[in-house]
This record gives C-alpha cells, structure tokens and sequence, in this order.
C-alpha cells in the first residue's frame, strides 16, 4: 500500500480548498495557490507525495460540505501533532462557526494557561487550514491578527460565518 496520500478540491467561499486524505482522515488542506503548490506542500509538510482522486469518496466530499456550511463532524488524521498541537486542534476545531476565541482563551482551554504564543504558533502552522478553521483564532483584543496567507481571507471567512 503506497503512503501516498490522495487529494481533491472543494469551492469554498474564498477560492478553491486543496484537501488531503488517507484512510485516517484529513490530514493537510491548503488554500488557492496551485495544484501543485499543494503536491508540493504534501512533500514538505508530510513527507508523503500526493495522487489526484478521480473519483472521491462521496462521503467525504459531504462532510467537507457540512463541514464548510454547518461545522458538520469530518475525520482528521492528526497523528503526525503533538500531543498539545492536537489538543489545541481539536479544540479550535470545535469554536462555533459565527464565533471567536482569543488565543490565550484556547490555551486555557486546552489547560495550558499562559501558553498564548504557542497556541498562536499551532494556529501558524496548522495543516488543514479552513476545515480546522483557525482563521476563528483572534488577538485578546479582538484584532484578528496575521493569517496565512491573506489577512484579508481571514477577515472574509469570518464575514462570511458572521463573526465580524
């Protein structure tokens, strides 16, 4: 069985959503940018390469759909995080679509108070980008902060899910 992960694309209200997948779930998303920008990025971020899907599996095609409209369940593969990296994944997984959480707020949460900046830095360098959305991730003081790669597509997500 090859380790190679497989891929398609979904519309999403700021552009296209490359989305990786194994048998263990979602486990690298990418904004935009180039099919092969997210081949690429498979390479880097995983170390695995990364096959076009012809045909996706129907179910997982519905609950990105879900996902990108009613924050429906979808299975990541975190297996490659860090115990904290999947604590605070899983926890900006669940904010609300329509809501917001600061980043010292999700290190709280997660039980790890004062842990702001690593929280921020988790958020930096998530790998599934939209679907875990951390464009819900804001300042303390409600500034939405920097995002990768536009803090314009930040602040639109969040318009879109009426947050701002």
């Amino acid at each position: 069985m090859s380790d190679d992960i497989r891929y398609t694309s979904v519309i999403t209200p700021v552009g296209s959503l490359w989305v990786g997948y194994d048998e263990d779930g979602v486990c690298l998303a990418m904004l935009g940018e180039s099919e092969q920008a997210f081949v690429e990025r498979a390479l880097d971020s995983l170390g695995r390469g990364a096959i076009r899907d012809p045909d996706p599996p129907e179910d997982l095609l519905a609950a990105i759909e879900d996902r990108m409209e009613n924050d429906g369940p979808v299975r990541f593969n975190l297996e490659r995080f860090t115990p904290f990296q999947r604590a605070v994944l899983e926890a900006v997984a669940a904010i609300p679509r329509g809501e917001v959480r600061s980043y010292g707020e999700v290190a709280l949460e997660v039980g790890h108070p004062g842990a702001a900046r690593a929280v921020g830095e988790v958020m930096r360098t998530n790998r599934i980008p939209v679907l875990i959305p951390c464009h819900r991730v804001v300042r303390s003081g409600g500034d939405i902060g920097r995002y990768t790669p536009d803090p314009a597509i930040k602040r639109q997500l969040l318009q879109v899910e009426g947050a701002l």
